[in-house]
């Protein structure tokens, strides 16, 4: 028997937890209301009714999300359905991302791969759709399947779906899905049992989705992800522990630190760790590299450094801030003059420097509704277009005519899919072009500047926003026909790829070894050799 003191029944006690008094009934504001969606059939085991009840509210509610995340894959393959059978020049598959990305809030890269799942999951797997539509296995499962199935020949895929959904399928044994880790490894002896040329065909694809990028983090951090070939990363990785390596005894940095030193070392072209303060190699022979990086940083005009925010990051501390201004130039533009529909600047058609890096600071990304595509690497787009025959007739290239675009919205909005313009207040408001496959004139989808000069979003001359408004509304900001398009459909594109690196891996599997062509001689430098890169007849092209 145990006995308790008082004094462990009072710590006991003190620990109990506290329930917060009921909250009052959610009250949406101004300019909302609610909506009840669909009700949905979900799969759950027969003993599912004997569960405890807790557990079956979290089984459940996984199915639910998961059968709610089908239903955004059925969504887009109507977009790209509709798009197809409104316009059959201009590519669905482009025209359904972009609704998809209005409605959703969904990323440009986001939107075109929930596109093209559907289009996979639709037309090539529909037994495994079907999983996904009855809450069984979830987007990100069913990404995972698309994309490791996308170079498998149309003959095979009706076979490999019914191995893939039999695998996936649940059973007495298997009351949850497989995670993403061994569902990777089941898919690749599955394609590679049922199709090993499309398997050949997809690991030779995987190498072009290389990629750096560069995530900001707190604490002015910020993380650099890189999707490499396997022999490059260890190159790289070598690289810099050996820079690492060469520190002095008495060096204060921590490994990490110095191997973050030895990235930039080698970003730079030194040939050894930079000093402490990483501005200068530690080796006076060490050489910078030729190519000179300006970097801009925005100023709100905070006391004590507060309000820097670093481009391409977002904002800093006020310690980061002072040892940037140590070697920093400061520059004041005049909001006024870059705003002046009367200057000369106002009627040429490219931006001074100035006036784009005001834009860019007060967008911070993409205008378009849900895309995160940075300022820095964005169109500078003429809301208005502009008249190169006549200059005073079209947009102005002013602050208020500006706004920031990726490539690819910038093309749609050129095309008169989708058309915008500045509200008074700064934000932009968002409406079906005349080119848009559903005439729906009532379409409203606003979005606000997030840069860090978005405070000064508000047009300096509301006369602009109403201009603006009125050629978005008759459709006068963009109408141009995809008559002129050299690139195939994104489909066609997808297709002929899938046959060329197809026909590659045949080849090489039908090669005898022993008749191979002899290995070419080790390169004279201590990098690895690669391949050639391959230049693609598809790249994006500007839209103007």
């Amino acid at each position: 028997m145990t006995s308790t003191s008082k004094s462990d029944a009072h710590d006991s006690a003190s620990h109990a937890a506290i329930v917060p008094d009921a909250p009052d009934p959610f009250v949406p504001p101004k300019g909302f209301t609610t909506a009840t969606g669909p009700a949905v059939d979900v799969i759950v085991p027969e003993a599912y009714a004997r569960w405890d009840p807790h557990q079956q509210r979290g089984y459940l509610a996984q199915r639910l999300i998961n059968a709610a995340e089908g239903r955004t894959v059925a969504f887009a393959y109507d977009c790209v359905r509709v798009a197809g059978q409104r316009d059959r020049h201009r590519d669905p598959w482009e025209t359904a991302a972009s609704i998809v990305s209005a409605s959703m809030a969904l990323s440009r890269h986001g939107a075109s791969r929930l596109v093209t799942t559907a289009v996979e999951l639709t037309e090539r797997l529909p037994r495994t759709a079907a999983l996904l539509a009855t809450g069984w296995i979830g987007i990100l499962a069913a990404h995972t399947i698309a994309e490791e199935t996308a170079m498998v020949s149309d003959e095979l895929m009706p076979e490999l779906d019914r191995r893939i959904s039999e695998a996936l399928a649940p059973t007495r044994r298997r009351t949850h899905p497989p995670r993403l880790g061994p569902l990777r490894k089941m898919l690749t002896k599955t394609v590679s049992a049922c199709d090993p040329v499309g398997a050949d065909a997809r690991a030779r694809e995987a190498r072009r989705d290389q990629d750096v990028e560069m995530v900001p983090l707190a604490d002015d951090r910020a993380l650099i992800t890189a999707h490499l070939t396997a022999e490059t990363a260890v190159e790289i990785a070598d690289r810099i522990e050996a820079l690492a390596r060469t520190a002095s005894e008495d060096d204060p940095r921590s490994l990490g630190e110095l191997r973050a030193a030895g990235l930039l070392a080698l970003s730079r072209g030194w040939a050894c760790l930079p000093d402490v303060d990483g501005e200068h190699p530690g080796d006076p022979d060490g050489q910078a590299a030729a190519r000179r990086v300006t970097i801009y940083a925005y100023d709100d005009g905070s006391p004590d450094n507060r309000g820097l925010t670093l481009a391409g990051y977002g904002p800093i501390t006020g310690h980061t801030a002072d040892q940037l201004e140590r070697s920093a130039r400061r520059r004041i533009d005049s909001l006024a003059d870059l705003a002046d529909p009367d200057c000369y600047a106002a009627r040429r058609y490219t931006p001074s420097e100035a006036l784009a890096r005001f834009c860019k600071g007060r967008d911070g990304t993409c205008v378009f509704p849900g895309c995160q595509t940075p300022a820095e690497k964005t169109d500078l787009d003429h809301i208005i277009p502009f008249d190169h025959d006549n200059p005073e007739c079209g947009g102005h290239t002013t602050s208020d005519d500006l706004g920031s675009l990726c490539r690819f919205h910038h093309r749609l909005k050129t095309e008169g899919i989708w058309a915008y313009y500045r509200d008074i207040d700064g934000t932009y408001v968002w409406l079906h072009g005349p080119n848009h496959p559903e005439a729906d004139p009532g379409t409203r989808i606003t979005t606000a500047p997030g840069g860090p000069l978005a405070a000064l979003a508000p047009p300096r001359h509301p006369e602009s926003s109403r201009r603006q408004q009125d050629a978005a509304e008759a459709g006068r900001t963009g109408s141009g026909s995809p008559a002129s398009r050299r690139r195939p459909h994104l489909r066609h594109r997808r297709a002929a790829e899938r046959s060329r690196l197809r026909a590659q891996a045949h080849h090489r599997q039908q090669e005898p070894r022993s008749g191979r062509p002899p290995r070419s001689a080790p390169p004279q430098d201590d990098r690895p050799q690669q391949d050639q890169p391959r230049s693609s007849a598809f790249d994006d092209e500007p839209p103007f």
